[in-house]
């Protein structure tokens, strides 16, 4: 996991666990609630920003609205989704994409026949990571829709629908993975033997997700556990984690929210800082990584 309990947390819940009284310096300060926002206000603010035909206006009011959890305000969302500039329709996009109301996968959903999609490999990948946020198999069609292995297709849709597959947890989703897999690449060496895809690495990770299985990006190693346990297997409520760091830092990072990047981030090097405090790391693995110690660092929290 990226993110951890930070030092001072562990410190007052073991305190509190062998109910030792906190000292004054040990009280946490009060943390200040934040104001919620009137929807009604953020309403008023967006139907003003819109009126006024500045950008910057209605990406200001978008920012400003766009945790609220309110139908109309999805509505105003959705109509910007159609605006003339690139940049107000993807900050409406993301709006959506992490807006908790249900009327939000309603209204992404009744847009995925619009022709800006079609026209913007940019726009269509944002869309369908938005489809994907919502971990709901109601968008699964939309995900999976025009899903070929090929090079007429761009590859960051491509990527962003394999990825947004493994957030729909269904026994289909690995089944439609399966066959991406199966359907592009060659075979290594002569005579063939172990098969190479497209997008192997994403259809790994979504697969390991869906399955709590790590099987690596072999074609065949995956089509043979499937065949082997898929009468059997069920799919689990929750997504399973991986193993492989990396991995799973950038499975983490495909779905938070800029503030919850940035808190990865910090407790990401915090940890380490500590650990190095502390004296945990050994230092001939230190050494050992040399010049490979920025790619370590970065590589694992680089959102």
């Amino acid at each position: 996991m990226i993110c951890t309990l930070s030092l001072a947390s562990a410190l007052l819940l073991f305190a509190q666990s062998e109910d030792i009284p906190p000292t004054d310096n040990d009280t946490p300060p009060a943390v200040e609630k934040e104001a919620k926002i009137d929807p009604a206000e953020a309403l008023d603010k967006i139907k003003a920003a819109i009126k006024s035909e500045s950008d910057i206006v209605i990406l200001d009011a978008i920012v400003y609205a766009a945790e609220v959890e309110d139908k109309k305000i999805i509505g105003e969302f959705y109509k910007l989704l159609k605006h003339k500039s690139a940049d107000v329709r993807l900050a409406a996009l993301e709006a959506m994409r992490f807006n908790n109301h249900a009327e939000a996968l309603k209204r992404l959903i009744s847009f995925g026949s619009n022709k800006l999609l079609e026209n913007d490999p940019e726009y269509l990948a944002e869309y369908i990571y938005a489809l994907g946020q919502k971990a709901d198999k109601k968008a699964a069609k939309l995900i999976e829709n025009d899903l070929v292995m090929t090079r007429a297709h761009d590859e960051d849709v491509l990527k962003a629908r394999v990825y947004s597959i493994g957030r729909i947890r269904e026994v289909a989703s690995i089944e439609t993975l399966l066959q991406l897999s199966q359907s592009g690449g060659g075979r290594n060496g002569r005579g063939g033997g172990r098969r190479t895809v497209k997008m192997r690495v994403e259809i790994q990770t979504s697969l390991a997700v869906l399955t709590g299985v790590e099987l690596g990006n072999d074609v065949l190693d995956w089509t043979s556990w499937w065949s082997d346990n898929k009468r059997s297997f069920k799919m689990s409520k929750s997504e399973s984690k991986i193993d492989d760091r990396k991995l799973q830092a950038k499975w983490d990072s495909l779905w938070m929210t800029e503030e919850q990047k940035a808190q990865a981030i910090k407790d990401f090097k915090e940890e380490r800082a500590q650990k190095r405090k502390d004296g945990k790391e050994d230092a001939g693995d230190d050494a050992k990584k040399g010049d490979d110690k920025k790619d370590d660092d970065d590589g694992l929290i680089d959102f």
